[in-house]
């Protein structure tokens, strides 16, 4: 089965589905060899393990379809990208949409920000006015060539406002919205409102879905919940301590019994796979076959 036809039967199911963010191929590989049946990529962490600059709008088109197009052929689940505000205008939407659905993606998800778009949990952001919104999804409906390859509309906007802008962007054709939701309250109330199935983003270290749980997700009525933040704040938390225990005890002993084990690394990155394309294709030199290609 195709990936795009996976993810629209998720859609398509009973339960909530489950997308933790990658920001490279090893986090994606990462997501499917612990049994996750979507992944998602997160514009915060490509931004910092790309540039690493905070999530501020610097990366441009060409990066995020490069590196889009390795993380969705690294893994056999499907996979929806932050596709921002769409890179530009309607006509930029149109080309977005084509680029990163040819990089091998199941869907994405477009923002109503002004651009450059910022995360807004670092700055306050703008929105356009909701008939240029529409105009994009437009655009990006037109622009796909698999009726599958799923496309959300997300908005910042405050709750009643969002209410209105994502059933506005519901019934001008996308498939799924993803609102903001500030604080538990609004969490509880968003799927009472909108018409569309529900993209939620899983708030990092917030008020709003602090003791909340994705299947307490799914019960409120979110289809999809996907985790940003925790791959890239899992990383980077590992980095910092063991670089602080090289850097003053010139010693790396301690983290040993923590760090994973070599061949599961090895088990990670899929040797099984690269090991069986060697056996049945590459020239074994051991049984003196007599060429050697260099």
């Amino acid at each position: 089965m195709i990936k795009t036809k996976k993810l629209r039967d998720l859609i398509n199911g009973n339960k909530v589905v489950v997308a933790p963010c990658a920001y490279d191929a090893l986090s994606a590989r990462a997501i499917e060899f612990m049994g996750f049946e979507l992944a998602a990529t997160t514009g915060f962490g490509m931004h910092g393990t790309m540039l690493g600059v905070p999530d501020n709008g610097l990366l441009s088109f060409t990066e995020m379809v490069r590196m889009c197009r390795n993380m969705a052929s690294s893994i056999n689940i499907p996979m929806m990208a932050d596709a921002e505000g769409g890179y530009g205008n309607a006509i930029n939407t149109y080309r977005t949409i084509k680029e990163f659905e040819n990089s091998g993606l199941s869907g994405l998800f477009i923002e109503d920000q002004e651009l450059p778009p910022n995360c807004p949990y670092i700055k306050g952001t703008k929105l356009i006015r909701v008939e240029e919104m529409i105009g994009k999804i437009k655009a990006a409906l037109e622009a796909r060539k698999d009726k599958n390859f799923v496309i959300v509309a997300r908005t910042d906007a405050p709750f009643e406002e969002a209410i209105e802008r994502l059933n506005a962007y519901y019934e001008a054709g996308v498939d799924m919205v993803k609102p903001m939701p500030r604080n538990k309250k609004e969490l509880e109330e968003f799927p009472k409102y909108l018409k569309a199935p529900i993209h939620l983003g899983f708030t990092y270290g917030k008020e709003t879905t602090l003791g909340v749980t994705a299947q307490d997700c799914g019960k409120m009525g979110y289809k999809i919940v996907t985790f940003p933040f925790v791959e890239l704040m899992a990383s980077a938390t590992a980095m910092l301590k063991i670089l602080r225990e090289i850097k003053e005890k010139g010693t790396d002993e301690s983290f040993y019994k923590d760090l994973i084990k070599f061949d599961d690394y090895l088990k990670l990155v899929n040797i099984d796979t690269y090991n069986e394309l060697d056996r049945k294709y590459m020239l074994d030199i051991r049984q003196g076959a007599g060429f050697i290609y260099s």
